[in-house]
């Protein structure tokens, strides 16, 4: 931008100093004019690219922001997961444990029944 400024600043003076050698007043008047409407539309130019970039390095932080949050959001999936997966088989094995008692229980009924209807020792039928 710098450089499109000097540019055109030189080439305003160039410009002027050709134009007053065979050119009238008004006319040099006019040229600065234009150069200087150019200057001025250049720095338009320029604070708006500024501003543009301000808006970018901005975006660029947002992006960022979202991609560590994105990460972030994908560790705590996996944690979840793996909560998962541990309750499920807790789940599983507290199942299994359930079930072996329930059989135990059965069996001890079993043989508790058994020993109410055998006869007493010295008893006849």
């Amino acid at each position: 931008m710098r450089v499109f400024l000097g540019i055109t600043s030189l080439i305003a003076v160039l410009g002027s100093a050709l134009l007053a050698g065979c050119a009238t007043t008004d006319e040099v008047n006019m040229a600065q004019a234009t150069a200087n409407q150019a200057v001025a539309e250049a720095g338009m130019a320029r604070n708006a690219a500024q501003v543009a970039d301000q808006k970018a390095d901005r975006a660029g932080q947002l992006a960022q922001n979202a991609s560590q949050q994105a990460q972030q959001a994908q560790t705590n999936a996996a944690a979840a997961q793996t909560a998962a997966q541990i309750a499920t088989h807790n789940a599983e094995e507290a199942q299994s444990e359930f079930r072996q008692a329930q059989l135990n229980a059965q069996r001890l009924q079993d043989q508790l029944q058994a020993r109410l209807s055998r006869p007493a020792r010295g008893e006849r039928d």
